[in-house]
């Protein structure tokens, strides 16, 4: 890769706290074989803190901040990702052996899905559902907790 990285991928971010995990993992280059990075490799443990952590932001300021709030952060983000688009294509190409070209347009959609998802944080809502006279029936959006999810290796 001929940028830098603005982070250590070898790092966990948990708690708002970079830490250090007890193993990594050699992240390759499926094109040539070399090793770009050594990325964090999470254990049992490390998933637990990371949960706990999540549930502590949603039970603290975070769930607390107004759905505005949590939209003009998604928005910020698009914009991180639009601004570094070019270092995040290049990346993603040599991570995972895309041309340059589509790794790009996978940087592009990101930084839309961020917009498009900040846009509309604060416009999901309930519902008020016809009833029998007399009752009133209606919808109450509320978060699950904190989710899991395993993502796919070539799309960011």
């Amino acid at each position: 890769m001929t940028q830098a990285l603005w982070f250590d991928p070898s790092l966990m971010l948990i708690a708002d706290e970079w830490r250090s995990p007890q193993d990594t993992l050699p992240l390759i280059n499926p094109s040539d074989g070399s090793k770009l990075a050594e990325i964090a490799a999470g254990q049992p443990a490390d998933i637990d803190a990371a949960v706990c952590a999540a549930h502590a932001a949603r039970t603290g300021p975070w769930g607390r901040m107004s759905a505005t709030e949590r939209g003009r952060i998604l928005t910020e983000i698009g914009r991180a990702v639009f601004n570094r688009m070019d270092s995040l294509a290049e990346i993603e190409a040599h991570d995972v052996g895309k041309p340059l070209s589509q790794a790009r347009a996978d940087a592009i959609a990101l930084a839309r899905y961020m917009e498009f998802y900040g846009g509309a944080a604060d416009k999901v809502m309930g519902e008020t559902i016809p009833y029998l006279d007399g009752y009133t029936v209606y919808t109450l959006r509320e978060p699950h907790g904190v989710t899991g999810h395993i993502v796919p290796w070539n799309y960011p």
